[in-house]
């Protein structure tokens, strides 16, 4: 390591380690970083003191070699956890008696995931995410529209998934951590309304107060499973 610190050819070294990352890439990658931050707590500590040599340009090295692996299909692994979680939620509904209907399916058109019409009307928005997102999402432009449409009607549903659940190659309740809810009115307060000359127009990452979210009461169901996101 006291060679490679010493070593003129720094930035050689650098792109050394850069392409070992991309071509033998740790399994621990994809649960540490995303495109934007390194959760170190995630590297095993002996994988992390043999990249010390590193420093300071450990952090801009890891997000740029996950950045050459996974963000070309960060969209389509987003879609899975979100279609994970609508899982869960429709699951949940039916083991409490009801019969949601997974209008997703259908279209986005709708703005919302699941609706549920007796005993009442319920429009339930599912977002999905992991210990290090939860309690933000995305929303589409569409989606906060319908919210507003229907006001109490419509609801979004959050399925915080543990950390265990991106390895494992079957989920089922035990892979939840938490499901947390917010309402229409709370997206009203977080979304500020147009300026002049301009305009939002697919979707936006709100990160609401922890004060404003609220466990949701819903009851998984013990039965039910689905594949994991490590059986890719």
């Amino acid at each position: 390591m006291d060679a490679a610190t010493d070593c003129h050819d720094a930035d050689g070294l650098f792109q050394v380690a850069r392409l070992l990352l991309i071509t033998a890439p740790p399994a621990w990658l994809r649960l540490a970083v995303n495109h934007d931050a390194v959760a170190r707590e995630y590297i095993p500590a002996s994988d992390l003191d043999s990249l010390r040599w590193l420093e300071p340009n450990l952090d801009r090295l890891l997000i740029d070699a996950y950045d050459n692996l996974y963000f070309s299909a960060q969209t389509e692994w987003q879609k899975q956890i979100g279609d994970a979680a609508e899982l869960f939620v429709l699951a949940a509904l039916r083991y409490s008696g009801l019969k949601p209907a997974h209008v997703a399916r259908i279209s986005d058109v709708f703005g919302y995931d699941i609706e549920v019409r007796d005993p009442f009307v319920d429009r339930i928005e599912v977002k999905g995410a992991g210990p290090r997102t939860a309690q933000a999402f995305h929303l589409s432009r569409n989606e906060f529209e319908k919210s507003q449409q229907y006001g109490d009607e419509w609801r979004l549903l959050q399925v915080v998934f543990q950390s265990a659940a991106f390895v494992v190659e079957e989920l089922d309740q035990s892979h939840v951590e938490s499901v947390y809810e917010l309402d229409s009115h709370v997206l009203r307060r977080m979304v500020p309304a147009d300026p002049t000359g301009f305009v939002w127009e697919k979707s936006a990452l709100i990160t609401p107060p922890k004060e404003l979210w609220r466990r949701s009461n819903l009851t998984l169901d013990p039965g039910f499973t689905v594949s994991g996101f490590g059986s890719a």
